[in-house]
C-alpha cells in the first residue's frame, strides 16, 4: 500500500521534508499504525504536538488506510 505524508511546519524542518511516500509499511493498516511506524523513524515526533488530516479532513479516529492516501501532520497554529 501506498500512503503519502505531509508535514507542515515545525514537523517539515524537523524531518528535513514537506513529503514522505510510504510504500508497504509493516503493520501500516490504520492511522495508529502509520504514527507508530513514522515515531519509530523520526523518535522526537513522539515528544511533539500535532493534528492528523486524512484525505483533508482532520481526524481524531484511529481509521483504516487506504491505497492512495493523504495523510497530513500539522503543527498547532495560531491566527493572528
Amino acid at each position: 500500500m501506498r500512503v503519502k505524508v505531509l508535514l507542515f511546519g515545525m514537523l517539515a524542518d524537523k524531518t528535513g521534508t514537506r513529503t514522505l511516500i510510504i510504500e508497504d509499511a509493516e503493520g501500516m493498516v490504520d492511522l495508529a499504525g502509520l504514527k507508530n511506524y513514522l515515531e519509530s523513524k523520526y523518535p522526537f515526533l513522539k515528544e511533539m504536538k500535532y493534528i492528523i488530516a486524512a484525505n483533508q479532513q482532520i481526524t481524531r479516529k484511529n481509521i483504516k488506510l487506504n491505497e492512495g492516501d493523504e495523510i497530513a501532520l500539522m503543527p498547532p497554529f495560531a491566527g493572528g
